[in-house]
């Protein structure tokens, strides 16, 4: 953010301290001692002036690690990148440490920065692990009524419960109340209103493709997910579930920006 005459106010995730905000002078004058260091997805060496209760510190010298040049020269990453650090900033509050999470980013931004394809994968994956890490990941493996596992089960899809992250197979779902699954898709032109009707009902149904493609982002490694192939389809479905999702668990959630300017096409 832009900051008086010529500083910015610059927001950073760090090993030690989680969220800091910072005071960066003279970091908008031509000749900045910072330089590129202030991009977005640019992992810094960070020196500043820290005073407890003071919600600015002072930026004394950001120094490059490790710029991910495919992210910042690739109009396909960048929006995707730019999603897992916006969800980060929005789940996460200030000077709380999270070393589980700081590892994680720099994990994801990596595999998408190396992804070949499919890189917005990488993301969705990214999303599952950030439910896990607090303690909201949904149960995918079996039906949480019968016991039965989901492997390779055919059938009309099964329904999610959204508050418990529980899964019911289809010969568990039938009496179960779910929100329309043909109405999942209008979230990406009105996601406001289908979300609300989606957290009413509580539960929503996924299609076994949609089901089997977010088991393997559950529990797949992050650079292998972007192997991953699905249709338009089930690529809608997956974005939506998720969205869906993390909005029922996480308050400060939001939809995300980042990909709507872009207007990412799933594939």
């Amino acid at each position: 953010m832009k900051f008086r005459g010529t500083s910015k106010i610059v927001t950073f995730y760090t090993r030690r301290y989680g969220k800091l905000k910072g005071v960066a002078k003279g970091a908008r004058e031509t000749k900045s001692k910072f330089g590129a260091a202030l991009e977005p997805m640019t992992l810094v060496s960070l020196v500043l002036y820290k005073k407890e209760h003071r919600d600015l510190q002072l930026i004394s010298q950001a120094d490059i690690l490790h710029r991910h040049k495919s992210i910042h020269s690739d109009f396909d990453r960048m929006p995707v990148a730019l999603s897992v650090i916006e969800l980060l900033n929005r789940l996460t509050h200030e000077e709380e440490e999270n070393s589980l999470l700081y590892a994680l980013v720099l994990e994801t931004l990596d595999a998408i920065d190396r992804a070949p394809r499919n890189a917005v994968n990488v993301l969705f994956a990214f999303e599952l692990r950030v439910c896990s890490l607090f303690g909201f990941a949904p149960a995918l493996d079996r039906c949480v009524a019968c016991g039965r596992s989901l492997e390779g089960l055919e059938g009309k899809g099964v329904v999610l419960q959204l508050p418990r992250g529980a899964i019911y197979c289809p010969a568990c779902s039938g009496p179960i109340p779910v929100f329309d699954p043909e109405r999942l898709l209008t979230v990406r032109r009105s996601h406001h209103g289908a979300s609300e009707a989606a957290e009413r009902a509580g539960t929503i149904r996924l299609s076994m493709p949609a089901l089997q493609i977010l088991r393997r982002f559950a529990s797949g490694n992050l650079a292998g997910v972007t192997g991953l192939e699905y249709n338009q389809e089930v690529g809608n479905e997956l974005e939506v579930t998720l969205r869906l999702y993390l909005r029922y668990h996480f308050e400060e959630f939001r939809p995300l920006r980042s990909l709507k300017m872009f207007h990412i096409a799933l594939k």
